[in-house]
């Protein structure tokens, strides 16, 4: 992928973020991996809201066990079909097509940070969850960090031109909001990962999936001075996530 292709990608990005997720790395284990160890191996339904490309339905499926993909976007349902992704439904995460006590687990991987009316999505998951259900989401945390991560941030933050994480809100009062919707907030957690830039097209898809900027030329500048660095020495971006479970 040259910088020539960058116009396309910064207005679609359907996988972008999950192309940054799938290689973002706490030891061997991705965001993806962590939210997926969550769900407990008897959730026979499982249903993964503003599922984007389709990566948390694809670590979701196991034998016996549906796995239902929701999202707004046609793009990123068509990008989710192309990786082999099945039973896909376009819809609103605000006021999801299912009736009451359908699911064993609702899941999002991005949806509680980007979702302007979050306590109405909670509010709907809480709907379609059977009693002792669960729900499980991630949301880019400002912590862990420590000071080499700090300076790291620092450096790539003047070269975007943002501070880079993931698109969305990066803290909220969980408990507060969970209990409003009639869920019981198990675990408010945080964990780091990193994701690796050693080339120009690593350097792409952080630019791509971080949603840095939608001015194509800046993406362009931002792409190439994150290559310069990447050729004297690979840099690990810090990706702090927050993985919240609450039951029914």
């Amino acid at each position: 992928m040259s910088t020539d292709s960058l116009g396309p990608l910064m207005k679609l990005r359907p996988g972008a973020i999950e192309a940054v997720m799938s290689n973002s790395y706490g030891g061997s284990r991705t965001p993806y991996d962590w939210l997926a160890r969550s769900v407990s191996a008897a959730a026979s339904r499982v249903l993964v809201v503003a599922c984007g490309s389709g990566g948390m339905v694809e670590r979701l499926r196991r034998q016996g066990r549906l796995v239902v993909g929701l999202d707004w976007s046609e793009s990123s349902l068509a990008e989710a079909a192309r990786r082999g992704r099945s039973e896909l439904v376009q819809g609103d995460a605000n006021y999801l097509p299912f009736g009451p006590e359908t699911f064993d687990a609702v899941v999002s991987d991005v949806g509680l940070a980007v979702n302007e009316n979050r306590a109405l999505m909670l509010s709907e998951a809480a709907r379609v969850l059977r009693p002792g259900g669960m729900f499980a989401g991630l949301a880019p945390s400002m912590r862990p960090m420590n000071m080499d991560d700090l300076r790291r941030m620092a450096m790539l933050a003047r070269a975007l031109r943002k501070l880079p994480q993931v698109p969305g809100q990066t803290e909220f009062r969980a408990r507060r909001l969970l209990g409003y919707v009639g869920l019981q907030k198990a675990e408010d957690s945080r964990a780091k990962f990193y994701f690796t830039v050693r080339n120009q097209r690593d350097a792409e898809l952080l630019v791509a999936g971080l949603r840095a900027t939608s001015d194509v030329d800046r993406a362009r500048e931002a792409v190439g001075h994150l290559a310069e660095l990447a050729a004297e020495e690979e840099l690990r971006v810090p990706l702090p996530f927050r993985r919240i479970l609450a039951l029914k």
